[in-house]
């Protein structure tokens, strides 16, 4: 089933300083679950693959930093939504630049090891920096594997 619906960039409650677009519908009710569910999502136009997460708040998830790239818009702008749920194994797309580093440092295996949003939300922190510079700082970590990858 495909969900059409207007939302509000908000902030998450609690701890995760997150953007994000809450589902306004009881997940249970339409998923079967009160869990995470991949889903397909598109945002002013623009498709991303997306996990809805459960909160005390209803299901949500997150507007991140391709999201905002893509669609330009801010905390509190309202956005267009369609959205349904994906069964489709997710691809992790590691820019070679990247997937090089890992490798030197000996950590590839680790970080594939990882769940997929938290080993895509590594990739789009190191590959959103706007200078090269930036990137390289942020692949620095990776010398030692950081406390994410184990």
């Amino acid at each position: 089933m495909v969900y059409d619906f207007p939302a509000e960039i908000k902030l998450l409650e609690g701890k995760m300083k997150w953007s994000v677009i809450y589902f306004p519908h009881p997940a249970q009710a339409h998923f079967g679950g009160n869990g995470r569910v991949n889903v397909k999502v598109t945002v002013d136009g623009h498709e991303f693959d997306a996990v809805l997460l459960p909160s005390r708040n209803g299901h949500y998830f997150a507007y991140n930093v391709p999201m905002k790239k893509a669609v330009g818009k801010k905390l509190g702008d309202m956005v267009q939504v369609t959205l349904e749920r994906s069964e489709a194994k997710r691809e992790l797309i590691i820019p070679d630049y990247i997937s090089a580093a890992l490798k030197e440092h000996s950590v590839l295996d680790k970080f594939l090891a990882m769940p997929y949003y938290i080993a895509r939300g590594e990739i789009n922190k190191i590959d959103s920096a706007a200078r090269d510079e930036t990137k390289a700082k942020r692949l620095q970590a990776y010398r030692v594997a950081p406390p994410t990858l184990g």
